[in-house]
């Protein structure tokens, strides 16, 4: 067997991403296969790992679920989970019993880094870009503050200046601390603050901030609600203009086994859902029911609070923001999605963040000492550079320091990066178990007399969620009816029913847990609705078999003599 070498406090480049999925997929050929389902802007394949045990069948006829990380390009975190999820499940096969029941009898579609060219952009350089290197919304960069490592130190942080009217100030509590200029400060010194860089054309008075020359966001490229770039800023040109989102896009429409979906981002500690745009009344009863159950679940393992995106999760109380992935994933394809936004600094500091967006920008300076001292005791004072003074070619006098951003408040440092794989590893093996399972209970042949036979089928769903997964799904005709086939020896004539025919989708457990209350049925009980029997009668003799069919909860045979 071929040795993999698996860390798992270590932030992965793309190269070291696809010589771990090749070692994975040779030292277990009968649970991995590698496979591109794409290319990206500047060429890279788009790994995506295919994990289930091929010797009880093949992903295409089981129930699949995905996961993805990276859309945006610096939350390298995300992609240290998925392979972190690689890793788990391919050694705690036949170890850990959830693992080796959900690989037996389902699939995962792992895709680790969704953005390669920004993340390789951004682990490579420092710098800053949301998902895709390709300039947007310019075909140039604007002249300005261009981002750059000006002091050669291998790092690109903060640049503060002296100015009589600047916005910052040096705290009093903590001289390493910028806080916010109150509107009764006077007579003091202040700074401007900007990122280390330096200034392309400038005129020697202003200093020019311009937008992220790369500010395409992959994450509002996709069908749902789009808006282009002067309603939803880093849209893109349309919908599914870039070949990343594309060909996850397509990917979904040709593997319709697809039933749960997860999408890792960083930052703030939260699971996220839809809708982004609308309230939750915009949902079929079961729908949020469901969403709220699997929630919940998933704020047991990992501590996360799960919130509606429009509730609690809004840059601007005024605005949605449109084209995201997990919107579309449940209202065009029918399967309920979470983004999770991995890590928080101010939890691990002791804070308690109640507003997830307004944090950033409404933090108090008591807050920022917390994290500071946190970092100075758990990181040694390795999270944080002290202002250094320092002659700029352009600005003369100013100092660069601040936080290293990346590995502190966007991703977590290193030692804790295992810690947060795991948590979130738990809540994508519980969202994946409740996928809809078909499964024969019985196939059975009762001789009637010497050539008819009653034959007799009982075919249930065993799973949480029902075979359409979704209210939505059936709403829209998302997805097929259940299709059953009886396959007949030499000679063999079906006399009674048909051997070619579609049933209605089964419920699930779900179904009798989360329907609307007012309906009463945790008094009255729930049809047995979980399960179908089909009878036929057959003229002939010989083996007799059964195929059903269901888009996403697998296919299942069965035979008799």
């Amino acid at each position: 067997m071929v040795k993999v070498n698996y860390q798992s406090d270590k932030y992965y480049r793309y190269g070291e991403i696809t010589e771990f999925l090749r070692a994975c997929e040779s030292a277990y050929p009968n649970l991995l296969k590698v496979t591109s389902i794409g290319k990206s802007f500047e060429g890279r394949d788009l790994w995506l790992a295919e994990i289930t045990n091929t010797q009880t069948g093949s992903a295409e006829e089981k129930p699949a679920y995905w996961i993805d990380a990276n859309i945006h390009a610096i939350e390298v975190c995300g992609s240290a989970v998925c392979l972190y999820t690689i890793n788990y499940l391919l050694t705690h096969y036949n170890q850990d019993p959830l693992v080796t029941h959900l690989l037996d009898t389902s699939a995962f579609y792992i895709l680790p880094r969704l953005s390669p060219d920004g993340s390789e952009y951004f682990l490579t350089t420092g710098k800053w870009v949301r998902s895709s290197v390709r300039l947007y919304p310019f075909p140039e960069e604007k002249d300005g503050l261009q981002p750059a490592d000006i002091n050669n130190d291998g790092e690109i942080l903060q640049m503060r200046v002296k100015d009589p009217l600047g916005e910052w100030k040096v705290s009093s509590k903590d001289l390493r601390l910028m806080i916010k200029r109150q509107p009764d400060d006077v007579g003091g010194t202040y700074y401007r603050l900007y990122q280390e860089g330096h200034l392309k054309n400038f005129d020697g008075f202003r200093v020019e901030v311009p937008p992220n020359p790369r500010g395409l966001d992959l994450n509002r490229n996709f069908p749902h609600e789009w808006k282009a770039q002067d309603g939803q800023s880093g849209a893109g040109d349309f919908p599914l203009s870039e070949p990343e989102t594309r060909a996850v896009t397509e990917f979904f429409y040709k593997h319709r086994n697809i039933c749960g979906a997860l999408t890792y981002h960083t930052t703030s500690g939260v699971i996220l859902r839809p809708y982004s745009g609308q309230p939750d009344t915009a949902f079929p009863n079961f729908d949020l029911n469901a969403y709220k159950v699997l929630g919940a679940r998933g704020t047991d393992a990992t501590g996360y609070k799960c919130v509606a995106v429009y509730d609690g999760f809004r840059y601007d109380p005024r605005k949605s923001i449109t084209g995201v992935f997990d919107d579309w994933a449940y209202d065009h394809y029918g399967i309920f999605t979470f983004t999770v936004e991995l890590w928080s600094i101010a939890k691990h500091a002791g804070i308690e963040v109640k507003d997830f967006i307004a944090f950033f920008a409404e933090r108090s300076e008591e807050d920022d000492l917390k994290i500071l001292q946190w970092q100075d005791k758990e990181l040694n004072g390795e999270g944080f550079v002290n202002w250094k003074p320092f002659k700029h070619p352009q600005l003369g006098d100013v100092e660069i320091g601040g936080w290293r951003r990346a590995y502190t408040w966007s991703n977590p440092p290193p030692k804790f990066l295992e810690e947060e794989c795991h948590k979130n590893i738990v809540f994508s093996l519980r969202h994946a178990a409740a996928s809809p399972r078909l499964r024969i209970r019985s196939f059975t042949a009762e001789a009637l007399n010497k050539d008819i036979r009653r034959v007799t089928l009982i075919v249930e769903n065993e799973g949480w969620l029902p075979t359409n997964v979704s209210q939505r799904a059936l709403e829209k005709k998302l997805v097929r009816p259940i299709k059953v086939e009886l396959h007949l020896a030499q000679g063999g004539e079906v006399t009674m029913g048909k051997a070619k025919m579609e049933i209605e989708h089964l419920t699930g457990i779900a179904n009798s847990v989360c329907l609307d209350w007012a309906n009463g049925v945790s008094f009255l009980g729930s049809s047995k609705d979980t399960e179908r029997k089909i009878e036929w009668l057959v003229k002939g003799s010989g083996k007799i078999g059964v195929t059903v069919t269901s888009d996403r909860a697998g296919v299942v045979r069965a035979a008799i003599d």
